[in-house]
């Protein structure tokens, strides 16, 4: 199994809306007056009706990660067909109402949708110490002593390890909380209507009908076909972290040490992503390396950014007398540039050797399979040193 370990960056906005759309979808769950319940059992009606309501209602929210064939709607829907025939009991016992509904509700509240919050942020802090021990890493010139080289080097493999497996765990805690949300939503509502069912003998008529019986029986088996999945994902998901992470240690590695076995650079490749520091300019005449995310897409090399949510164009492979070589720039390793007619010139830097030939490859390639030629024409040549391949 090949595994790269280059995601795209995601908008900073993301989890956060999506742990605020969780709690608001919760919260018209929850809201059903429980506190005038126990206090009043007479107004036991009218909660019972809210909550009805706010089931009916779950169809309106959009849940960031729910499926448009998700059949969660129409069962909550369902639920409230029955509730709306409850509501009609006057009394209820408060304690064994909160036992069986709010108890898994506030669980989930308190604890799986608390502990996404906690993941996301220890995973925004693995993520900045990720960026801050690369930007260190790639500022280290050609000047710099192989002991000073070596410190920065271990201190990128350190952080990049953390950040690898602290996204492999959040990530899958974001799947294994869509199992939870179903079971936790349609267990609590369950177990309030076998609560009806047990304290209130003059509900018999409304609630021990024989296909409330077969409703609910095909509800449980179904929260428990869900708990089944959820502990066959979750183990499969542990087989795959830990395989995920024998087969990447090369990758935490920005320079491999030479004990590693040797990786050649694949030259057949068509297509490739990942990251690249990029040259720019500053104010006053002065140039900067930003970090960004560089994709091939029909031809064209993409750019995109933390803060963007599509790419970029950044030039056209396919224009006739585009070149990419290897180029020396700011005392910078592993530099490479991409040439347009038009004068436009690209410099970017990659980790280490094999990645910069790669992409140094896979460019020519495309311009290769556009039908024009890669060698640079005479009128283009510029005064920079080239750096061995």
């Amino acid at each position: 199994m090949n595994y790269t370990f280059n995601p795209r960056p995601l908008s900073d906005t993301t989890c956060d809306h999506s742990t605020s759309s969780k709690t608001t979808n919760l919260n018209c769950v929850i809201n059903i007056k429980v506190k005038s319940v126990n206090r009043q059992t007479n107004e036991l009606c009218s909660a019972t009706q809210t909550l009805a309501q706010h089931l009916r209602s779950y169809e309106t929210k959009n849940f960031p990660l729910e499926t448009e064939d998700s059949v969660l709607s129409s069962t909550l829907k369902e639920f409230s067909t029955y509730l709306d025939d409850i509501s009609s009991m006057h009394q209820v016992l408060a304690q064994q109402f909160s036992e069986t509904m709010m108890y898994p509700l506030n669980k989930f509240l308190q604890a799986d949708i608390e502990e996404i919050s906690t993941m996301n942020e220890m995973y925004r802090l693995a993520s900045n110490e990720h960026e801050q021990s690369l930007a260190k890493y790639m500022k280290q010139t050609m000047k710099k002593d192989d002991k000073s080289r070596l410190e920065v080097n271990d201190e990128l493999h350190a952080n990049r390890k953390k950040f690898h497996q602290t996204s492999l765990h959040y990530y899958s805690s974001l799947n294994a909380l869509q199992y939870k949300r179903k079971c936790f939503l349609l267990e609590p509502v369950m177990g309030y209507m076998h609560a009806q069912r047990a304290c209130f003998q003059m509900g018999q008529d409304i609630i021990l009908r024989s296909e409330v019986e077969d409703f609910l029986g095909n509800i449980g088996s179904s929260v428990q076909a869900v708990h089944t999945d959820l502990a066959k994902v979750t183990q499969k998901t542990v087989e795959l972290i830990d395989s995920i992470e024998q087969q990447s240690q090369h990758l935490y590695h920005a320079e491999p040490p030479v004990d590693m076995p040797f990786i050649p650079p694949n030259t057949n490749l068509t297509q490739k992503a990942g990251y690249l520091f990029c040259r720019g300019k500053q104010a006053l005449l002065g140039t900067k390396w930003d970090r960004m995310y560089f994709f091939t897409q029909g031809g064209n090399l993409m750019s995109q950014t933390r803060e963007e949510f599509a790419g970029s164009l950044v030039i056209d492979l396919n224009e006739n007398g585009v070149v990419v070589e290897s180029c020396t720039v700011d005392e910078r390793r592993h530099t490479f540039q991409l040439l347009a007619p038009n004068r436009k010139v690209v410099i970017l830097q990659a980790e280490n050797y094999r990645e910069r030939d790669e992409w140094i490859a896979t460019l020519s390639n495309i311009i290769r399979d556009g039908g024009f030629v890669r060698t640079r024409p005479q009128s283009m040549k510029r005064n920079v040193s080239y750096e061995m391949l």
